[in-house]
């Protein structure tokens, strides 16, 4: 039998396991945490020691600052209020969000911004009075532009550079304002209408037809079939004992592929997936994007749904029309139309053009990166004539400009909660793209007729009022 000091032993010992991996797992493991938590007292005191850097506007002007007041700084947004479920706020009560809480280490001065070994050491052995800036892609005339065309619809719009992939807008409506966080935290939670919910970026619905597009572009880069391939539809077509109608029930009779897509034929995508079949038409649409994350930082940006395994002959024909199971952001789907604006080439999308020092330090530039080909440049340029043809004669009248060649896509996304929403996807010029658009109105119905205006209001700001 052992003595009863050696069970004393192995019981202390334990009890000091048990605490030193408590304090391994509180200042190791949890120490992110526990470092940027509000309550932070640390926390608490570097926001009354450091100047918060300020969140800029692509031409200078300020979104977010703060601003020196009685022994604190008081942080202040001059964006407008569909931007800030992007850039967020920043409270010493409830936090940060978007991108204010994504950048809080550069804003706050704690991250070295550069690659220079000299400037990191420089940076840990200082201790920063000031965070640094930073310079978004946003234009910000252009972002009240977006704004004013909703007219107080809800719903979201991204507006994207077709060779870098900068966001120029991005609005998410309706929207809040920063600066009243504090003191209308109980309101703006409880708003019916989820003023912090960021649609833009998290926003998931159905894309209706707009993937009409995901499904030309399958079709055209398998070969099977070109812009010319000819259909017969008499208005509805039966799968699985299920109809699929065309809108109205419009019977197009011989109609090639080209003239499916500015019309919309319901009938012809649902045949054109069966010939695609479902494994294609689910790679096709992965390579586009759907179903991932976008490689934008932040912790609110949504990767959408994707069906998965082999789908029946009903889901794919569903899917062919943008329902079944089938989810999407309005940045998603502007990353999308952007790949095909730029001849197949995706670029990451971007919303931070530079960080910069203090003062008049240092400026770090962010550079456009292609994520790659989805498709080549020849399916590409097809896909864009089918989409100035939607525009030309099609769904998207409404979106024309004149003097300037526009392409894009009409969607009306069923929606089980009411009616349906509508959607424009779009770029312009069609034949050297610069600008590329996705907008989304909730239970908007017509894509044609209330998404495509505001696209078109956009375009024309962008264009320096051409059309108008």
């Amino acid at each position: 039998m052992r003595k009863p000091w050696v069970f004393l032993t192995y019981i202390l010992m334990a009890g000091y396991l048990l605490l030193a991996a408590g304090a391994f797992y509180w200042q190791v493991g949890q120490r992110e945490a526990l470092v940027n938590h509000p309550s932070n007292p640390y926390r608490l005191m570097e926001h009354y020691r450091v100047r918060r850097g300020g969140i800029f506007a692509s031409g200078g002007e300020v979104i977010a600052e703060s601003l020196e007041r009685e022994n604190s700084f008081e942080r202040v947004f001059g964006g407008t209020s569909g931007l800030a479920p992007t850039i967020g706020y920043f409270s010493r009560r409830y936090g940060t969000a978007g991108m204010e809480k994504a950048m809080d280490d550069l804003l706050m001065g704690r991250r070295y911004p550069g690659t220079s070994i000299i400037g990191r050491i420089r940076h840990l052995l200082s201790e920063p009075a000031s965070g640094y800036d930073v310079i978004t892609s946003i234009d910000l005339n252009l972002q009240r532009t977006v704004e004013q065309a909703f007219a107080g619809r809800k719903g979201a719009a991204v507006v994207m550079e077709v060779k870098t992939g900068r966001i120029l807008a991005i609005a998410s409506l309706p929207g809040f304002d920063p600066e009243t966080v504090d003191s209308q935290w109980d309101k703006i939670i409880s708003d019916v209408n989820s003023p912090l919910y960021n649609r833009a970026l998290a926003g998931f619905y159905p894309p209706g037809s707009t993937f009409k597009i995901v499904v030309l572009a399958a079709a055209l880069a398998d070969g099977e079939l070109d812009l010319t391939s000819t259909f017969d539809d008499p208005g509805t077509v039966t799968v699985e004992g299920h109809t699929i109608a065309n809108a109205g029930g419009t019977a197009w009779g011989p109609i090639t592929l080209l003239e499916a897509l500015a019309v919309s034929s319901n009938v012809v995508f649902a045949e054109t997936a069966r010939k695609i079949g479902s494994d294609r038409l689910l790679e096709m649409a992965r390579a586009f994007g759907l179903g991932r994350r976008p490689p934008l930082a932040g912790d609110n940006v949504g990767a959408g749904r994707l069906p998965a395994g082999v789908l029946s002959q009903l889901e794919l024909a569903q899917m062919a029309i943008g329902q079944y199971g089938l989810v999407t952001t309005p940045l998603q789907m502007a990353m999308v139309v952007q790949a095909v604006a730029n001849d197949g080439l995706m670029m990451e999308p971007m919303l931070v053009d530079a960080v910069k020092g203090p003062g008049e330090g240092s400026r770090w530039a962010n550079r456009p990166r292609p994520m790659g080909y989805v498709v080549g440049v020849q399916t590409a340029r097809q896909i864009r004539q089918a989409m100035a043809e939607v525009v030309t004669r099609g769904t998207g009248r409404s979106a024309a400009l004149r003097g300037i060649d526009v392409g894009g896509k009409t969607g009306s996304a069923e929606n089980p909660q009411g009616r349906a929403h509508a959607w424009f996807v779009g770029m312009a010029p069609v034949d050297q793209p610069a600008i590329c658009l996705a907008v989304v109105v909730e239970h908007g119905g017509s894509g044609g007729s209330v998404a495509a205006p505001i696209a078109r209001r956009i375009l024309a700001a962008y264009f320096e009022g051409a059309g108008s």
